[in-house]
């Protein structure tokens, strides 16, 4: 049964209604172009930027040219009949040029054949500024990368190494076109450095860290690594390394340096020493020659007796100065400095319960073995706990003696802390407290007790520290880099 006319024509009229509405409600510009290149139609959106669309060329009304396109999109639909993008710059009335993404399609009847075009463009200016934004923030920041003095390496999520500046492929020795895997990154980075960074919430500092080169060279550098986050989701990691290797050589000419000057501090040293010893030699000499002269047998004796205290000075003297002197090697074994302050502690016992002194020991338990020569560390803390506890003979009686043992790491150093109430040190004697022979215990000391202590820290690459108040007590700390630890001989 055929539709009623009535209908049908109702039917193609709400049809017509609808493809109109949607020609010009449509969210970009439409024009139609006949094969003259003029404007048969237009939406009006397009007809709301130009002053008149209908009936002009449109290289004219939308360029401001006086010759078609070259790079004409409706000219190529023309040509095959296919459909054709571009991008082309419409100048408008008021002097404005938007930049425009452009599509044309034929407009075919029921016989393939076209002779108009119907092109569609929509306004990309800001998505191209904002595309010009990107890449020269873009080249900003690799250039700010390129340029940097330290090896910047940048690791994706899935493992790939996305950033890998200059710096980073001098420090490790990798030519500039050659491919760097997260893997070569693994061998020449301190085991378990990556893994840490990927784990972890925060950045892995390594002040001192040993690295290879591809050629499997070593060298010294200074570690930092972050994982990277895009809000709440990990994208990546990235570590940046210094170079150190200068400096730790410069260190180490230091401490040789320093070393060599023992010897003539030792000569120097104990000369001036025992210098001053002899005039003591020579009373007891005269008590003796005086009292045999006149057949004194008291003053005889007390001669002897000055003679024999001085002989024994000397040779207390001469041990402890010699022991300073020596250029014994370290000899690092993996040790637990905890367990090292702790017989330290433990062997002062006596002496602290004689005294009246209450003693505290903290030690971190999680504390990491360390290379160290366990009898040098046991050495240098023995003296700081004997000090800590000389401190205290002269101070009031009735005060509550303390003293504070401490043991921990922190950034990839090892501490070591005494600290006490005792009598303090005063700002003059705190400036001569690590030169030679000073000592504040009269005939009891040598004066070579943290001069040793500093000689063994410095010997294992560390500091030794003092903070003092006169009256008050004072903190001796000792730092241990792990970075700087001598190395365990094979």
């Amino acid at each position: 049964m055929k539709e009623p006319v009535k209908d049908l024509k109702t039917r193609l009229k709400k049809t017509e209604e609808e493809y109109k509405l949607l020609f010009e409600q449509v969210p970009c510009n439409v024009m139609i172009i006949d094969r003259d290149f003029k404007i048969v139609r237009a939406n009006k959106r397009a007809q709301d930027m130009f002053e008149s669309l209908k009936g002009e060329y449109c290289y004219s009304v939308l360029k401001g040219r006086k010759e078609k396109c070259i790079e004409c999109t409706a000219r190529q639909t023309f040509e095959d009949g296919m459909q054709h993008t571009g991008q082309h710059v419409w100048k408008l009335t008021d002097g404005r040029t938007l930049n425009m993404h452009v599509i044309t399609i034929p407009l075919k009847n029921e016989d393939e054949k076209y002779d108009l075009v119907m092109e569609m463009a929509v306004d990309i200016s800001r998505t191209l500024k904002l595309q010009d934004s990107l890449e020269a923030a873009h080249n900003y920041l690799e250039s700010l990368i390129n340029t940097s003095m330290d090896g910047i390496v940048g690791i994706s999520k899935r493992g790939r190494v996305e950033v890998f500046n200059s710096a980073a492929r001098s420090l490790f020795n990798i030519d500039q076109d050659q491919i760097v895997s997260q893997e070569d990154i693994s061998t020449m980075l301190p085991k378990g450095f990556l893994a840490q960074v990927s784990e972890g919430m925060g950045h892995v500092y390594l002040p001192e860290a040993e690295l290879k080169r591809s050629n499997g060279d070593k060298f010294y550098g200074r570690l930092i690594g972050n994982k990277l986050w895009d809000g709440k989701k990990t994208i990546g990691m990235a570590f940046s390394v210094h170079d150190i290797s200068q400096v730790k050589k410069l260190e180490k000419e230091k401490i040789e340096a320093e070393r060599m000057a023992i010897v003539g501090q030792t000569i120097a040293g104990l000369a001036h020493g025992i210098k001053n010893l002899i005039n003591a030699l020579d009373g007891g000499m005269y008590f003796l020659k005086s009292g045999i002269g006149k057949g004194d047998i008291k003053r005889v004796h007390k001669g002897i007796e000055t003679l024999a205290r001085n002989i024994d000075r000397i040779r207390l003297f001469s041990k402890a100065f010699l022991n300073y002197s020596r250029f014994r090697t370290i000899i690092p074994t993996l040790s637990n400095p905890a367990d090292i302050v702790r017989e330290v502690v433990e062997s002062f016992s006596a002496k602290i319960s004689e005294n009246n002194i209450k003693i505290k020991l903290q030690v971190d338990e999680q504390l990491a073995l360390a290379p160290l020569d366990y009898e040098k560390i046991h050495e240098c803390v023995t003296n700081l706990v004997g000090n800590a506890i000389d401190a205290f003979v002269d101070v009031d009686k009735d005060r509550d003696k303390k003293i504070w043992v401490t043991v921990y790491e922190e950034e990839g150093s090892i501490y070591i802390e005494v600290k006490d109430n005792g009598c303090g040190i005063d700002k003059e004697h705190r400036k001569r407290l690590f030169g030679k022979f000073f000592t504040t215990k009269g005939l009891e000391g040598t004066g070579l007790g943290l001069l040793m202590t500093k000689k063994i820290i410095q010997e294992h690459g560390g500091t030794i520290s003092v903070l003092s108040k006169k009256g008050e007590g004072s903190i001796f700390r000792l730092r241990l880099i792990r970075g700087r630890l001598p190395k365990i001989s094979d």
